[in-house]
């Protein structure tokens, strides 16, 4: 096994066009430690969102296994794929979907709020955070 924080094996995803089989992702091998940046890079088109969306749960792979820490993710159901997110994971998308009402601290803290931190806490990791 390995100490990566997020990582995939095999990872795949395939859309049906009618009649065809379109393959965005084959066998994509990815490991992410604590503490790493990474950039995922390339042309439009190329499966960056697809590849992003299925390491964050918010798409299923048409194959292939996706583990966060040493638990295995692949057949987790959409509501703890939807705790895992709220507490382990965000996303900054190029078109961010930010509440325009509130501030980049407040918008960053209330996935926080929502599970139950007071709006205190929620801020001070929401600082450490950004």
């Amino acid at each position: 096994m390995t100490d990566a924080l997020l990582r995939c094996s095999k990872l795949s995803k395939s859309y049906q066009d009618g009649n065809n089989e379109v393959t965005v992702l084959k066998d994509i091998d990815f490991s992410l430690q604590a503490g790493e940046m990474v950039a995922v890079v390339g042309t439009s088109g190329s499966g960056k969102s697809t590849f992003l969306h299925l390491l964050g749960g918010l798409d299923k792979a048409s194959g292939g296994q996706l583990f966060y820490k040493t638990d295995e993710m692949t057949h987790w159901k959409a509501d703890k794929l939807a705790q895992w997110r709220n507490q382990n994971l965000g996303f900054v998308y190029q078109f961010h979907h930010l509440l325009p009402e509130f501030s980049a601290l407040e918008n960053v803290a209330m996935p926080q709020m929502i599970a139950g931190k007071s709006p205190a806490e929620a801020k001070r990791q929401a600082k450490q955070l950004l």
